[in-house]
């Protein structure tokens, strides 16, 4: 999709109620883990719209997971809407340069994003606030990132096919 182009608001508010679905999902008071590992899957749907759409619809939707993530997890208040937007502008420029859209590519940007906000998460409150060592809180990054990275078709397919759908309708 070339930039200039505006995309159908119908795509964006079905990309957005794909974004509140896992969003309510993942927040519900039912545990979600795998081998002790929680099953986060909020960071690929930036991961996913960025690459489907670029950087400024990837942005967007890099903003509100942020802001998800202020509203139902702990965190230093204002850092996720700006990482988060951060990594979708970073992960639309990239895709639109450098990579295909699918499903490799989005590991890629899904695993690399998720290390940042992981390191990001030890640096700002696991060392600071709880002094946990390094070690431990990066086995356990790995273990969620590797769950994510499992999971994440779940998220991909979906974004996908609502690409592809409105892709052929232009």
């Amino acid at each position: 999709m070339i930039q200039n182009d505006r995309p159908p608001i119908l795509k964006v508010v079905l990309y957005l109620l794909f974004l509140i679905l896992v969003y309510v999902i993942e927040t519900a008071n039912m545990p979600f883990s795998v081998f002790g590992f929680h099953i986060d899957l909020l960071p690929c749907i930036p991961a996913a719209v960025a690459l489907m759409e670029g950087p400024v619809i990837g942005g967007v939707f890099g903003l509100l997971t942020g802001m998800l993530y202020d509203v139902g997890f702990i965190g230093v208040d204002g850092l996720f809407p700006l990482y988060y937007m951060l990594f979708g502008i970073a992960a639309g420029a990239l895709s639109m340069r450098f990579l295909r859209r699918m499903f490799p590519s989005m590991l890629l940007l899904n695993t690399c994003g998720m290390l940042i906000i992981g390191l990001f998460r030890y640096g700002f409150s696991v060392l600071l606030f709880e002094g946990a060592p390094f070690p431990l809180a990066f086995q356990s990054m790995c273990g969620e990132i590797l769950v994510s990275v499992a999971l994440s078709p779940v998220v991909y397919l979906p974004v996908r096919t609502i690409a592809r759908k409105f892709d052929r309708m232009l």
